[in-house]
């Protein structure tokens, strides 16, 4: 849905904005006022990290960022499509267009110049966009026989969070926020999950699991799954989407998958989807499953591309550099 944000009429206000704006911005309170906090909080976040990255560009090149020129755009994202995938690219002109349209200034980005240059870094980065490698069935069933009979805390979290996040399908947003209030344990071990308005049950083995890491980790209330530092102290504070991470990314290293087919925290839901359409399951059912809000992904993540495109472009609005 597209978002109504008003711009700033007020003179002094915008001024005042466009002063705050030129600098680097610490917090996300300045976004929140800017966007009128029409946008979740990592979102915010990753504003403030791509306009903070740009105002470093501007700095280091004595111009202007708030306005900006599009000659000023077209280097920075000509500089940064060298070590940035497409995605992000397109992620910081999204960022640059949005401040320059809360002040009502000029778009840099709708230029024709930057439509050019778009256009070559998408054909120059065709091969950027593919899946997360798939965490699959087999793969935690070799971490299993690796962990299970482990007693370091460590060892036991990260088992049960390979298990419980493939097979309940979890974003890493729902595996951070996951509590003990929202674990049901049933008389005969199995273990019934809340998600949002949704209850998944598990089967007897990431129950177990689960549940062996409540005990291990002493998890009575709050966040399930906790951060442990470098002696194996175990936290009040819940994962954050760079220790969920790296917990797959050591999954990688201990099933010493190849540099090109790394695993991340997105990882379980494409393995989840391709096992389950292997079981038969149509892309609706996978949909329902892993609670997406459209078959797009799971299209994507199933090897059905052109379904993909095809919800894609129900939802794509185009953007001023494309036009």
């Amino acid at each position: 849905m597209t978002r109504k944000i008003k711009v700033i009429e007020d003179n002094a206000q915008r001024n005042t904005s466009i002063e705050r704006f030129n600098c680097h911005i610490s917090g996300i309170e300045n976004w929140e006022s800017l966007t009128q906090n029409q946008y979740a909080r990592n979102t915010l976040v990753a504003f403030k990290n791509d306009w903070n990255s740009f105002i470093d560009f501007c700095l280091e090149n004595k111009v202007p960022a708030l306005p900006a020129t599009a000659e000023t755009v077209h280097r920075y994202i000509d500089r940064m499509s060298l070590k940035r995938k497409l995605a992000s690219l397109k992620r910081y002109l999204v960022t640059i267009s949005l401040v320059h349209r809360c002040h009502q200034l000029t778009d840099p980005c709708a230029h024709t110049e930057i439509r050019i240059e778009m256009k070559k870094q998408q054909s120059e980065k065709r091969n950027d966009c593919r899946n997360a490698s798939a965490f699959r069935d087999e793969h935690l069933q070799k971490l299993i026989d690796i962990y299970e009979l482990s007693t370091k805390p460590k060892d036991v979290r990260d088992l049960a969070i390979w298990a419980v996040t493939f097979e309940a399908m979890l974003k890493r947003s729902e595996l951070s926020a996951l509590t003990v209030e929202s674990l049901y344990i049933h008389g005969n071990g199995l273990v019934n999950i809340t998600v949002g308005d949704k209850v998944i049950e598990l089967s007897s083995v990431s129950s177990k699991v689960l549940q062996r890491w409540l005990v291990v980790g002493l998890i009575y209330d709050s966040f399930v799954f906790r951060r442990i530092d470098r002696h194996g102290n175990i936290g009040d504070q819940a994962l954050d989407h760079s220790s969920i991470y790296r917990v797959f990314r050591r999954a990688s290293d201990e099933l010493n998958m190849p540099s090109g087919h790394l695993f991340s925290g997105q990882s379980p839901r494409v393995g989840a989807a391709k096992d389950l359409a292997d079981s038969g399951l149509s892309v609706e059912d996978i949909q329902e499953q892993g609670r997406w809000k459209s078959p797009a992904m799971p299209a994507l993540y199933v090897g059905e591309k052109n379904r993909h495109e095809q919800e894609l472009a129900k939802y794509r609005k185009t953007k001023p550099w494309e036009k």
